[in-house]
């Protein structure tokens, strides 16, 4: 299952590192990859993830959640 989370708010690598921290922290996933040029994250797992808990991971850290998007 891939989740794209369109982000803003990234600046820098350590945002991305931040939001990438955030996700695995909070989530069980293969692979996390975070982009501040194209302001999305793109999540690898196996299953599909709670979106109002993506929501709520990603705000308390200070960004905004602009959109979520699945793909299987």
């Amino acid at each position: 299952m891939k989740t794209i989370l369109n982000i803003k708010g990234m600046m820098c690598g350590m945002c991305e590192s931040h939001v990438n921290d955030a996700i695995r922290n909070n989530f069980t996933v293969k692979k996390v990859k975070s982009s501040r040029r194209k302001e999305q994250t793109v999540i690898v797992s196996n299953e599909a993830l709670d979106k109002d808990k993506l929501a709520s991971v990603i705000k308390e850290i200070g960004y905004d959640l602009v959109s979520i998007s699945e793909e299987s």
